[in-house]
Protein backbone atom coordinates (compact mmCIF):
# COMPACT_ATOMS: atom_id res chain seq x y z
CA UNK A 1 0.00 0.00 0.00
CA UNK A 2 0.97 3.35 -1.07
CA UNK A 3 0.83 6.40 1.22
CA UNK A 4 -2.69 8.67 0.51
CA UNK A 5 -0.25 12.07 -0.03
CA UNK A 6 1.68 10.25 -2.71
CA UNK A 7 -1.48 8.25 -4.57
CA UNK A 8 -2.69 11.66 -4.36
CA UNK A 9 0.20 13.39 -6.36
CA UNK A 10 0.39 10.47 -8.76
CA UNK A 11 -3.23 10.84 -9.71
CA UNK A 12 -3.26 14.71 -10.79
CA UNK A 13 -3.49 15.02 -14.20
CA UNK A 14 -2.46 18.55 -14.54
CA UNK A 15 1.33 17.49 -14.67
CA UNK A 16 2.46 20.84 -13.67
CA UNK A 17 0.41 22.86 -15.96
CA UNK A 18 0.37 25.69 -13.73
CA UNK A 19 3.97 26.00 -12.84
CA UNK A 20 4.96 25.31 -16.81
CA UNK A 21 3.25 28.39 -17.53
CA UNK A 22 3.56 30.60 -15.06
CA UNK A 23 7.77 30.07 -15.70
CA UNK A 24 7.04 30.80 -19.43
CA UNK A 25 5.29 33.87 -18.90
CA UNK A 26 7.70 34.64 -16.49
CA UNK A 27 10.56 34.19 -18.97
CA UNK A 28 8.41 36.36 -21.70
CA UNK A 29 8.54 39.19 -18.76
CA UNK A 30 12.28 38.88 -18.49
CA UNK A 31 13.12 38.99 -22.07
CA UNK A 32 10.96 42.05 -22.77
CA UNK A 33 12.25 43.59 -19.80
CA UNK A 34 15.95 42.99 -20.67
CA UNK A 35 15.19 43.93 -24.96
CA UNK A 36 13.89 47.11 -23.06
CA UNK A 37 16.44 48.06 -20.25
CA UNK A 38 19.68 46.60 -21.29
CA UNK A 39 20.30 48.87 -24.42
CA UNK A 40 19.69 51.62 -21.94
CA UNK A 41 22.07 50.43 -19.19
CA UNK A 42 24.90 49.80 -21.78
CA UNK A 43 24.52 53.55 -23.55
CA UNK A 44 24.67 54.50 -20.37
CA UNK A 45 27.86 52.71 -19.13
CA UNK A 46 29.78 53.91 -22.89
CA UNK A 47 28.59 57.08 -22.14
CA UNK A 48 30.36 57.20 -18.29
CA UNK A 49 33.58 55.56 -19.76
CA UNK A 50 33.95 58.25 -22.74
CA UNK A 51 32.80 61.00 -20.19
CA UNK A 52 35.81 59.36 -17.59
CA UNK A 53 38.00 59.98 -20.76
CA UNK A 54 37.14 63.11 -21.32
CA UNK A 55 37.53 64.68 -17.89
CA UNK A 56 40.86 62.95 -17.73
CA UNK A 57 41.88 64.61 -21.13
CA UNK A 58 40.46 67.82 -19.78
CA UNK A 59 42.69 67.41 -16.82
CA UNK A 60 45.80 67.16 -18.93
CA UNK A 61 44.99 69.74 -21.62
CA UNK A 62 43.38 72.06 -19.23
CA UNK A 63 40.55 72.30 -22.05
CA UNK A 64 37.65 74.99 -21.47
CA UNK A 65 34.22 74.37 -20.44
CA UNK A 66 32.68 75.03 -23.65
CA UNK A 67 34.59 72.16 -25.58
CA UNK A 68 34.02 70.30 -22.72
CA UNK A 69 30.61 70.47 -23.17
CA UNK A 70 30.39 70.24 -26.91
CA UNK A 71 32.73 66.94 -26.38
CA UNK A 72 30.24 65.60 -23.94
CA UNK A 73 27.64 65.91 -26.26
CA UNK A 74 28.55 64.57 -29.10
CA UNK A 75 29.74 61.61 -27.29
CA UNK A 76 25.97 61.43 -25.95
CA UNK A 77 24.88 61.69 -29.19
CA UNK A 78 26.82 58.76 -30.17
CA UNK A 79 25.89 56.44 -27.90
CA UNK A 80 21.96 57.94 -28.73
CA UNK A 81 21.74 59.68 -25.57
CA UNK A 82 19.99 62.87 -25.78
CA UNK A 83 21.63 65.87 -23.58
CA UNK A 84 21.42 69.72 -23.09
CA UNK A 85 23.48 72.10 -21.96
CA UNK A 86 21.50 72.23 -18.78
CA UNK A 87 22.48 68.26 -18.09
CA UNK A 88 26.01 69.09 -18.35
CA UNK A 89 27.47 71.13 -14.83
CA UNK A 90 31.45 71.76 -14.93
CA UNK A 91 32.98 73.05 -11.70
CA UNK A 92 36.71 73.54 -11.07
CA UNK A 93 38.40 73.96 -7.80
CA UNK A 94 41.14 72.65 -5.65
CA UNK A 95 43.54 71.71 -8.60
CA UNK A 96 40.92 69.50 -10.03
CA UNK A 97 37.43 69.69 -13.05
CA UNK A 98 34.59 67.58 -11.74
CA UNK A 99 32.05 66.77 -14.74
CA UNK A 100 28.27 65.64 -13.79
CA UNK A 101 26.06 64.80 -16.27
CA UNK A 102 22.78 64.33 -15.19
CA UNK A 103 19.50 62.78 -17.52
CA UNK A 104 16.38 60.66 -17.85
CA UNK A 105 15.87 58.67 -20.32
CA UNK A 106 11.88 57.79 -20.73
CA UNK A 107 11.20 53.64 -21.17
CA UNK A 108 7.56 52.84 -22.41
CA UNK A 109 7.11 49.76 -20.94
CA UNK A 110 2.88 48.20 -23.21
CA UNK A 111 1.68 49.52 -19.46
CA UNK A 112 3.37 52.42 -18.35
CA UNK A 113 6.03 54.88 -19.14
CA UNK A 114 8.68 54.84 -17.05
CA UNK A 115 11.73 57.31 -16.24
CA UNK A 116 15.22 55.92 -15.91
CA UNK A 117 17.44 58.54 -14.05
CA UNK A 118 21.40 58.27 -14.45
CA UNK A 119 24.21 60.58 -13.17
CA UNK A 120 27.59 60.07 -14.08
CA UNK A 121 29.86 62.29 -11.67
CA UNK A 122 33.92 62.26 -12.55
CA UNK A 123 36.82 63.99 -11.56
CA UNK A 124 40.63 64.87 -12.64
CA UNK A 125 43.41 66.70 -11.63
CA UNK A 126 44.24 69.89 -14.14
CA UNK A 127 47.58 69.60 -15.73
CA UNK A 128 49.93 72.20 -15.69
CA UNK A 129 51.85 73.31 -18.51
Amino acid sequence: MKPQCLRSLRASEGKGLFGCMVCIVSFGVAIFLGIKLIPIYYANLNLESDVKTEVSRAGAHSLDDETIVRDVRDMARKNEIQLTRENIKIQRFAGQVHIEVSYTVPVDFVILQRDMNFQIKVSSFIGTL
